[in-house]
């Protein structure tokens, strides 16, 4: 026989026989076997082996999963080494790398793939940087972002590919941390740490202080940022990353609520609000922020990046086991519940009212008369001067937050009035000229008495203020004018009707062919600010949080 003979392995492969080689089955014996006896030789089967003696009983067949644990708590327990001494090294840089410009070197060298720009450039919010850089719009350019809700209650991260993409992501991280800043890193990390690893990837933020991190990190002055567990696993995450990976800064809020950085923004709120989805983002560290040791920052960071659900997560990235899928599918192609919910959830903040519901006047809320924190505001105008084209106060309403009248006067002509506007603004002479119109200066401080320290909604109001000769502070306005989203489409950059607002949102009809009512129109206003309360405030109180950061 072969073995006998001592022949060449490949020789002794072409000289046995079927019935005595190792046992195959038929494909594989059909795909090496020569054409000629694919179909007059007959695929014999060898007998098994006979098993050997042994004092142990043999393994059932359930113990195949027990040994795939094994193997995995093989592989969380060498990711956790490395964890460990990658947070030493970043701890050591952080403590030595100024006096020895080698080991902050060294440190920079693991980050050689890693391309950082804190800077935006190219136009709006949705892809000029990744296109400058050489990064698509498709499956290796994402957009992230962070939301945190106005109490502080809340979180969410938003990671956005593009329609349909299996990797699109919202989720909440509301016990991870309520600071915009970790929570817009918690984004970037669940981007990173869910791309597989041997793929380019371009990762888009609208963060300022993100992408400056991931800067100085990428340099090695890690000693010059503040360290919390998601900063330090971000950057164990970009250190292991094979192809070349770039972190850029995009313009925030800009093109309109259809570009990618607006989708990210959008998931970030659905994940916010997602309290099921909870669990979806347990490979998130808390973003434990340093305290006043060395030793003790290093074992809270330590403690949060050892947590199973974190180590097993990126024991996954390392391994690339498999892809992961998202829950954030915005034009409703998912078939999860959860991305079905993503759906809904966003698109009934955009979606028009016009064709689901009959119109109907506004009308308060409640029988509240009281001065409420919010306040809406209308004035109505007449024309002066040549042309009548200069305005000047006419008449002025305010309602509260409930929709009930605080104040309503009119306001007594200080100049010649040549343009009424009666077939807009419903004023006739005796409304400015008669008895029951007050001083234009009594009106104008009985108003700034009223708003001072509140809350003002309208629409266009800096034309309400101009003719009231008032200046109200910026943080305090509300404009249904001004306020993005609820600018017109595709652009996003001038103001819609506010009849057409009050349609297409709050099925309301104003100004229906008559004269405009300052009360209807104030009213109409508050019922858009409203609806849309809980993400106008959130996104003005993450600004605020930025801004003072």
């Amino acid at each position: 026989t072969a073995s006998r003979c001592r022949l060449p392995a490949r020789v002794a492969k072409e000289i046995t026989p079927p019935s005595v080689s190792r046992p195959r089955d038929a494909r594989a014996f059909a795909r090496d076997a020569p054409d000629a006896h694919r179909v007059d030789r007959p695929i014999v089967r060898a007998a098994p082996r006979p098993r050997r003696a042994t004092r142990f009983a043999p393994v059932p067949a359930r113990a195949t999963p027990r040994a795939t644990r094994a193997t995995t708590r093989l592989e969380r327990l060498a990711m956790r080494l490395r964890i460990f001494w990658f947070v030493v090294e970043f701890f050591a840089c952080r403590a030595v790398g100024r006096a020895m410009p080698r080991v902050r070197a060294a440190f920079a060298m693991r980050f050689r793939r890693c391309d950082a720009r804190a800077s935006a450039s190219g136009g709006r919010g949705g892809g000029g940087v990744g296109r400058r850089r050489g990064a698509s719009a498709g499956d290796d350019a994402c957009y992230v972002d962070g939301s945190v809700d106005a109490s502080g209650a809340a979180s969410g991260v938003g990671v956005w590919y593009t329609f349909g993409h299996h990797l699109n992501f919202a989720g909440s991280c509301a016990r991870k941390s309520c600071d915009i800043n970790a929570v817009e890193m918690c984004a970037v990390f669940a981007a990173l740490v869910r791309h597989p690893r041997d793929e380019k990837l371009a990762v888009m933020s609208d963060s300022r202080y993100v992408c400056k991190c991931v800067e100085i990190i990428a340099r090695g002055d890690v000693d010059e940022i503040a360290v919390n567990a998601v900063t330090v696993l971000t950057a164990f995450v970009l250190s292991k990353r094979r192809e070349k990976t770039l972190i850029a800064k995009v313009a925030a809020h800009k093109g309109g609520a259809h570009t990618a950085n607006a989708r990210a923004d959008q998931l970030a709120l659905v994940g916010s609000r997602a309290s099921e989805e909870a669990s979806m983002v347990g490979f998130i560290p808390r973003a434990t922020f340093e305290s006043a040791g060395f030793f003790q920052n290093f074992s809270r960071v330590l403690k949060a990046l050892w947590r199973r659900e974190v180590v097993a997560e990126v024991a996954r990235f390392y391994a690339a086991r498999e892809d992961p899928f998202g829950n954030g599918c915005l034009d409703g192609t998912g078939v999860s519940e959860a991305r079905k919910k993503s759906h809904r959830d966003v698109y009934e903040n955009v979606q028009r009212l016009e064709n689901r519901t009959k119109l109907e006047r506004p009308r308060p809320f409640s029988d509240d008369c009281s001065v409420t924190d919010v306040l809406a505001l209308d004035c109505e105008m007449v024309g002066v001067g040549e042309g009548g084209v200069e305005s000047m106060l006419a008449q002025v309403c305010v309602i509260n937050e409930y929709g009930n009248t605080v104040y309503l006067s009119y306001s007594r002509a200080y100049k010649t009035v040549t343009d009424y506007r009666t077939h807009v603004s419903g004023i006739l002479p005796r409304h400015v000229e008669g008895s029951s119109a007050r001083e234009f200066a009594d009106v104008k401080r009985d108003v700034a008495e009223l708003i001072k320290g509140r809350i003002v909604v309208g629409h266009a109001l800096e034309n309400d203020f101009s003719a009231l000769q008032l200046h109200h502070p910026r943080e305090d306005t509300r404009d249904t004018a001004k306020w993005r989203p609820l600018l017109r489409p595709p652009h996003f950059r001038k103001p819609r009707r506010l009849r057409h607002l009050a349609r297409d949102f709050c099925a309301l009809s104003i100004q229906c062919g008559d004269a405009h009512d300052p009360a209807e129109d104030a009213l109409a206003a508050l019922a858009i600010y409203r609806k849309f309360r809980n993400n106008w405030e959130g996104q003005l109180a993450s600004a605020k949080a930025g801004r003072s950061l």
